[in-house]
């Protein structure tokens, strides 16, 4: 798509999203990239950030927010 006599601004639009990470039956839960449904790879698909330990870690942009009572 060209855009002929330029761009005088952009609209902003925001979205919620959820994503569900396992707690085991002892309790240790696993709030990691790896297991996000939002990461492909290496990569975060909300913040593009590529992950260093994906399996034992959360990337240091990561947008979700955790319900009281959650980390």
């Amino acid at each position: 798509m060209s855009f002929e006599t330029g761009v005088s601004r952009y609209i902003t639009g925001t979205a919620t999203v959820k994503a569900f990470f396992p707690v085991d039956r002892r309790g240790k839960e696993y709030i990691y990239c790896e297991q996000c449904k939002f990461f492909y790879g290496r990569r975060c698909a909300l913040t593009g950030e590529i992950s260093a330990f994906p399996g034992t870690h959360r990337g240091d942009k990561c947008p979700l927010d955790f319900e009281e009572g959650e980390p």
